[in-house]
């Protein structure tokens, strides 16, 4: 029998362990506020701190005459996708946040001399953060000096309770699986992307898109969500790790298992295979909007063909490791302490699932519609448009971590507690998984067993689809089967037994995410009939102007999904 195992009173529940919900919660704790975070592994998690990065920048405006030129950078990339008002708030007010990293345990460290990020047309002043596990520490040694600041770690938010269009509480399953309802006055959702629901990825396992879940089911909405980073991962000699797109300025060729050039088969007239390379080697993400498209797409297709997921071989000048320029050094020097040697091994790369630049609908101080109910971070749909400038994306984690802690403290002020019965947090769980979640029937445990296996394979195999179909290279085609597919899986699943046995409560959780933003995603790229930025439509390759507004993606009362391309 499914049970409430205890009840929490909170101010504010902060949901992620990131640059964003560590921010935010310092902010908040400080403003003396009760705060909670509650993080889905240990303290300081995510992509933020996901360990096969050598480091992490921060672009910043470099003075006053620099906002117009960052915003116009922000605004030609976007390819009409970006939202104005959140870029006008991070390109003012990154050069006092970058100032602000030292105070959550952060190293930031300015690169000499300026220095353009991914994409940007313009240098400006990069700040790299990097020692993930000194970081860690540092945070939890702040973090402990707060009375009024609780962290429960391996401890998963699994839905977000309102009354009357406002937040009152939420249910969480913490290290135990027991249920735990919590009575607060605001949620402020800071869960990352959704990277893992692809099958190779460069994300920890806990970026699974849980946030974008709860957002959408409390009334939030999602936009932009069919532009997605795909950047270049190294799959041989150590899998999974993250790609230094600035390296394809020394390379010759890409091969494939042949040793014949990837890349010459695709590329157009007037377009050399040096020129693309040069261009691929400025920005990480793929992108429809250069001509550097051609080393992803070149990839992808022959992954599609072949069926083979071993990557491809990159031929090197040896005059890489002649180049001293810190941006180099700093990348080299890691992927050694990884013994990988760029000229020394075979390296080779294949497309792998980076970043969101899409998210929950947010305002400058990250509200959702939702009155109590606030989204920042990657979660976020943020600044970014169809392509994300590099550097900003973990700036904006401390420009509206700030900006949402600043709101929620005053909002917090204004409203009461509602007080819960144990039964509504019961049935809030019965809508979730089936109205017999209580039942004392929960089968044998050869039926349990399977039912483990089953959603086991399930999720393998929505990663899978998600990584052939809902890649670089889309098409209405693999779209709509990929679509067809998920749905007859999610058709054969007992949610219900397998919510009741504890020990799975966390893996239902996860599965029954996947398989409703596995959807989601697909749909819009579907919807969205054109190539524009990270998203490329094979049997659309050309942007349109029909689609130069944004897909936003909503739930009716009867948990029915809606899509709308509107002008806001």
């Amino acid at each position: 029998m499914i049970k409430i195992s205890r009840k929490v009173r909170i101010d504010v529940l902060v949901a992620g362990s990131g640059l964003s919900g560590i921010k935010v919660s310092k902010e908040l704790a400080d403003q003396h506020h009760q705060v909670l975070l509650v993080t889905k592994l240990k303290i300081a998690s995510g992509s933020s701190f996901y360990p096969l990065k050598a480091s992490l920048g921060t672009q910043v405006t470099k003075d006053e005459d620099d906002q117009e030129i960052f915003l116009r950078d922000i605004e030609n990339l976007s390819r009409g996708m970006h939202r104005q008002d959140l870029a006008e708030v991070y390109v003012k007010e990154i050069p006092d946040r970058v100032q602000e990293y030292a105070e959550i345990g952060v190293n930031a460290k300015k690169l000499a001399g300026e220095r353009k990020a991914c994409f940007a047309e313009h240098p400006r002043d990069i700040y790299l953060l990097s020692d993930w596990d000194q970081i860690r520490e540092n945070v939890r040694g702040i973090f402990e000096l707060y009375e009024n600041l609780k962290i429960m770690e391996n401890t998963v938010v699994i839905h977000l309770i309102k009354k009357e269009q406002q937040i009152v509480g939420a249910l969480l399953l913490d290290e135990e699986n027991e249920l735990v309802l919590v009575e607060c006055k605001a949620v402020i959702l800071a869960t990352g992307g959704f990277g893992s629901i692809y099958k190779h990825n460069l994300n920890p396992n806990d970026v699974d898109g849980s946030g974008h879940v709860l957002a959408l089911e409390a009334g939030a909405s999602l936009v932009n969500m069919e532009f997605i980073q795909f950047i270049p991962g190294i799959t041989t000699p150590r899998y999974k790790t993250l790609f230094g797109e600035h390296t394809l300025m020394y390379c010759h060729d890409i091969v494939d298992e042949n040793g014949e050039s990837l890349l010459d088969p695709y590329l157009p007239e007037g377009v050399s295979r040096k020129e693309c390379l040069k261009i691929r080697s400025t920005h990480g993400p793929f992108t429809h909007s250069l001509a550097s498209k051609y080393v992803d797409i070149a990839m992808m297709k022959q992954i599609i063909a072949s069926n083979s997921e071993e990557g491809f071989k990159l031929l090197y000048d040896s005059k890489l490791y002649e180049n001293e320029e810190e941006f180099y050094t700093v990348y080299l020097n890691w992927l050694k302490e990884k013994n990988i040697h760029l000229i020394e091994n075979e390296i080779r790369i294949a497309p792998f699932a980076h970043a969101s630049n899409g998210g929950v609908f947010i305002d400058t101080f990250g509200r959702t519609r939702i009155a109590g109910l606030y989204a920042i971070g990657e979660l976020s749909c943020n600044i970014e448009g169809a392509n994300r400038l590099g550097g900003n994306s973990t700036g904006a984690c401390m420009v509206f971590g700030k900006r949402a802690a600043v709101d929620c403290g005053k909002y917090v002020q204004t409203v009461e507690f509602y007080n819960f019965h144990e039964h509504e947090g019961i049935d809030h769980v019965k809508k979730l998984f089936g109205n017999d979640a209580e039942s004392n029937n929960s089968g044998t445990q050869n039926e349990h067993n399977d039912l483990v296996n089953q959603v086991h394979k399930m999720i393998g195999r929505i990663k899978e689809i998600m990584w052939y179909h809902g890649n670089v290279v889309r098409s209405e085609k693999q779209l709509s089967l990929a679509l067809i597919e998920i749905k007859k899986m999610e058709s054969k699943v007992n949610w219900r037994l397998f919510f009741e046995q504890k020990a799975t409560r966390k893996l239902a959780v996860k599965a029954r995410n996947f398989i409703k933003l596995s959807k989601i995603l697909l749909r819009a790229m579907l919807e969205r009939k054109e190539s524009r930025g990270a998203h490329y439509r094979e049997d659309y390759p050309y942007e349109d102007s029909k689609f130069a507004k944004r897909l936003f993606v909503s739930e009716d009362q009867d948990s029915k999904i809606q899509y709308e391309f509107l002008h806001k």
